[in-house]
């Protein structure tokens, strides 16, 4: 057993010794389990591993892709001195020039610093005083460059101080731009906004786009800019003070409260240029002009529709009511007996288009009826009581004659009018109802009314009768306002059917002729 242990011990340092190139596949041990006898001289490596039933773990060894910096882009400036030292920024002794410098890692300064190191080390650049002796200002500021720019915070209190484009495109040249084509906003915007976005503290910041960006995005890229955070610190920049300079606590202090006033004005300017930027770039963009109009379009196209749809409706009901007005009164009078005949086959053709339509909305899938969405008695109710402008206005709703011809042209919408129209014929049927009692009730009082009359009458034979008007009662007369309601003027028996409705229902029972409620 102990010289089992021994070589598995031996099989496992030689497997972690033999370590793989940079970039290859790995294989680590993650268990290892005996399996069976040991016979013999065990092997060593990954031979013994298998042979020892042991599970193997591939790793891929990722060598971290440190950068994408092209490493050609840093050139160390030749030529500098303590004398021309001021002319060159902390990036450009580091040899990042124009835009590079924002876009370098820790891991490229620190290259960038070793290739200035190489170059200008007191060693090799002997750089002297005037009085002979060794100047390592040079040297120095290569040091300075390299801690301040590995420094997040310091790094983004120098970059704040840089010179920095503040310029934001004026009205008349994005109009004049524009005017050559909708391509030129985004050659005078994109420039602008990646400049900006370098001060950013949420990143990734999104991308200006371009005329194939969708919309979402481009709401998207707007609404982050809105609430655009910049990390870009104004603390020192353009002081007038100097707190080191100050000769007491106090003094210093002053100092810094007033770079603090000056630091906050200078931020809120700052924003304010942002957000002057942003409505900018938002009021001329092509694309949200375009999402407008569409919307505004298909807001008026809905309007329009809707206004439409109500005046279609309004004059089909008012052409419906003047239509069935004026066949209520020819039916008694002018209507020959051919015409009376042609008008009820049209009803009984309006009718039967009415029912097949109802019978296609069962095979739609509303309602598990024969007509689908109305019972048996409520289609016999609304063929009883429609009369030929309402039945003709269901059918078209629904597709009219054709559509009861083919099931496809069939208009789910016009369900809801025939629903509605229902409800309307309910109501008309129960008050027709009603009528037709009270009318019934009317004639047998009228008939009581008349024997006890005619008894009076003989009673008083020879004697002057004088006609005694009837005083109304408040309730009486409010009974009146509401038959007038119920009982619209046009029709032909209304006041026989108010003046019995006023007789019949009224508690304690009346007896006003057709000519008092008239009067009333």
């Amino acid at each position: 057993h102990k010289s089992i242990a021994f070589r598995l011990k031996q099989l496992i340092m030689s497997f972690i010794c033999s370590t793989p190139s940079d970039g290859a596949a790995s294989r680590v041990v993650t268990s290892v389990k005996l399996v069976g006898t040991v016979q013999g001289a065990l092997p060593v490596g990954r031979e013994a591993l298998k042979r020892l039933g042991g599970k193997e773990k591939e790793i891929q060894c990722e060598k971290a892709d440190e950068n994408a910096f092209p490493e050609e882009m840093i050139v160390i400036p030749v030529g500098i001195t303590p004398q021309n030292l001021k002319k060159f920024t902390l990036y450009d002794i580091l040899g990042f020039s124009g835009e590079w410098g924002a876009a370098a890692s820790t891991d490229v300064i620190k290259k960038a610093y070793h290739k200035a190191v190489l170059m200008y080390h007191p060693d090799k650049a002997q750089h002297k005083t005037e009085d002979g002796k060794e100047d390592r200002t040079v040297f120095l500021k290569i040091q300075e460059a390299f801690a301040v720019l590995c420094s997040e915070p310091k790094r983004r209190a120098y970059d704040s101080q840089l010179p920095f484009d503040e310029s934001i495109p004026s009205e008349e040249r994005v109009l004049k731009g524009l005017a050559k084509g909708d391509h030129k906003f985004f050659k005078i915007f994109s420039p602008v906004f990646q400049r900006n976005a370098r001060f950013a503290s949420q990143k990734p910041v999104p991308d200006l786009g371009d005329m194939e960006t969708p919309i979402q995005q481009v709401y998207k890229f707007y609404q982050y800019w809105v609430k655009f955070e910049s990390w870009r610190d104004f603390t020192g920049v353009g002081a007038e003070h100097k707190p080191d300079d100050a000769g007491s606590r106090e003094e210093k202090r002053y100092y810094q409260k007033e770079n603090e006033k000056l630091a906050k004005k200078m931020k809120k300017a700052e924003m304010e240029r942002l957000i002057a930027l942003v409505a900018l770039a938002e009021k001329h963009d092509p694309r949200v002009n375009a999402d407008k109009e569409a919307r505004k379009q298909a807001k008026e196209a809905e309007k329009n529709a809707k206004e439409g749809a109500a005046n279609r409706i309004a004059e089909e009901n008012a052409a419906a009511k003047a239509w069935s007005d004026a066949q209520d009164e020819a039916a008694g009078v002018n209507l020959t007996k051919a015409e009376k005949e042609k008008l009820k086959k049209a009803v009984s053709k309006c009718r039967n288009i009415l029912k097949k339509l109802l019978r296609f909305s069962a095979t739609m899938g509303n309602g598990s009826g024969e007509y689908g969405i109305l019972t048996d008695a409520e289609v016999e109710k609304i063929c009883a009581n429609c009369n030929m402008a309402e039945l003709t206005t269901m059918n078209d709703a629904m597709g009219g004659e054709p559509a009861s011809k083919d099931s496809s042209l069939v208009l789910p919408a016009g369900f809801d009018v025939v629903r509605s129209l229902l409800s309307t014929v309910v109501d008309k049927s129960g008050q027709a109802e009603e009528d037709e009692k009270i009318a019934k009730d009317a004639k047998k009082r009228e008939s009581e009314d008349k024997v006890i009359a005619d008894r009076s009458a003989r009673g008083k034979k020879g004697q002057a009768t004088a006609v005694v008007e009837k005083e109304w009662t408040q309730e009486q007369l409010d009974a009146l306002r509401m038959c007038a309601t119920r009982y619209p003027a046009g029709q032909a028996t209304r006041w026989v059917s108010i003046t019995n409705y006023i007789n019949v229902k009224h508690s304690p029972p009346v007896s006003f002729t057709q000519e008092e409620v008239m009067r009333a």
